[in-house]
């Protein structure tokens, strides 16, 4: 029998088998079989780090081109002309200067024409008092823009009262304060009844950021949206429970005893020299009262004592005299139409200071209106008997007749206030 081991076997190993090399070889070419499939396994599933520049996120989509497909997208979109989403903007005091917000392509100032500015002014754009055409508040088909400049000008050395906007639905930091309409009704009654303190408003509330210039008050029904976007805060505000108040120091044009005439919606109060001598609107602002449905005691054609002990010290004298118009049925059914308010007494030459307050409530529509009454005077009459009166107003330009509802006719012959440098403290 033979062996491995017998010098004769043909088999005999050789000194590279002795040594074990036939396994060893095995185990290299195993080995090496391992660790190229390793290397070819990591280089598949580690991708190629993307350049610095490119964003990060995840792979690119199917059919895509990879890391260079995405530079030449990138390179693409940045040499294609670019498409900006652009806010709602309105010009300081020029509500009739907007843009709607859009995706239109960006246009260079350099490339808008004066005609196209001027197009976009509207009758607001031009000179004068800032009111349009002869004092422009209607457009040519009667109908009322909210873009006109009917609650103040843009212009602080114009003869006109300093207009201030208040947001009592947020506070002074922009917080929501629960403003409901009744809690508003109580804030306008505080104010008005306790010295017109304008701190008290502005240590509580949002204050517009600019002021307006009023020089008269003929407002007819408009948005009530129209009051923030006049004084820059329209995309902030929503147009519901605000206050402006106007202030300023007057001069009588001439001597003698006058009262307001007027009607605000929702509120139109009056303070002259002091003294609340005008309050009347769908809401009393001296009482809280809400008028619709009480005209009747209002005017002392019915008592109830309630209503009485609600409405006791307020601005408004009892009974109220209403004068009604045929542009003003919408007033003439809701709250009587334009009321009669105390009468004062002025010299001519003297300075009074003077405050009006109007204000919002529940939102949607808003309109406004106040002229003057010099007792012993002789008016015109309108169709409803009603004396035809002229505008309170500090500048020598009229708006043109409406059809807008609720535009009072007025006389245009009545005479012109100044108004003189003057501060009026608060609380006064």
């Amino acid at each position: 029998m033979q062996t491995s081991d017998d010098p004769s076997s043909p088999h005999r190993p050789s000194f590279w088998g002795k040594l074990g090399g036939g396994s060893l070889s095995i185990s290299l070419v195993v080995h090496a079989i391992l660790l190229a499939a390793g290397v070819a396994w990591i280089f598949q599933v580690v991708p190629q780090k993307e350049p610095e520049f490119l964003p990060k996120g995840g792979g690119s989509p199917p059919g895509s081109r990879g890391v260079q497909g995405q530079m030449q997208q990138r390179k693409t979109a940045q040499s294609a002309p670019k498409s900006i989403s652009l806010p709602r903007v309105v010009v300081n005091g020029l509500s009739a200067i907007s843009l709607p917000a859009s995706n239109a392509s960006f246009q260079r100032v350099g490339d808008v024409g004066g005609d196209s500015l001027r197009s976009n002014l509207g009758d607001g754009g031009t000179g004068g008092s800032g009111w349009g055409p002869e004092g422009s508040v209607g457009s040519k088909n009667g109908s009322l823009d909210p873009g006109q400049l009917v609650f103040g000008i843009p212009d602080p050395d114009a003869n006109s009262l300093v207009g201030t906007f208040y947001d009592t639905k947020l506070d002074t930091k922009g917080r929501d304060t629960g403003m409901t309409p009744e809690k508003l009704r109580e804030v306008i009654k505080d104010f008005t009844t306790h010295g017109w303190n304008e701190r008290s408003l502005e240590s509580k509330y949002y204050k517009a950021p600019k002021a307006l210039y009023q020089t008269r008050l003929y407002i007819p029904v408009m948005a009530a949206d129209a009051a923030p976007t006049a004084f820059g805060c329209g995309p902030e505000v929503q147009p519901s429970r605000w206050i402006v108040l106007y202030r300023g120091t007057v001069v009588a044009p001439e001597s003698g005893k006058f009262r307001f005439v007027g009607a605000g919606d929702d509120v139109l109060v009056v303070r002259f020299n002091g003294q609340n001598v005008f309050d009347h609107g769908f809401t009393q602002g001296t009482t809280a009262l809400y008028v619709p449905g009480k005209t009747d005691f209002l005017a002392g054609r019915k008592e109830d004592r309630d209503l009485a002990k609600m409405v006791r010290g307020g601005a408004m004298k009892m009974p109220i005299t209403f004068y009604q118009y045929d542009t003003t049925r919408n007033w003439n059914q809701s709250i009587g139409g334009l009321a009669v308010g105390a009468e004062f007494e002025v010299m001519a030459g003297r300075s009074y200071p003077l405050e009006i307050l109007i204000s919002e409530v529940p939102g949607g529509l808003f309109g406004a209106a106040l002229l003057i009454e010099k007792s012993g005077a002789s008016y015109s009459k309108a169709s409803t008997g009603s004396p035809v009166l002229p505008l309170f107003r500090l500048d020598g330009t009229l708006p043109p007749a409406t059809k807008a509802d609720n535009a009072p006719p007025y006389d245009p012959n009545g005479s012109v206030w100044k108004r003189v440098d003057g501060k009026i403290r608060p609380g006064i």
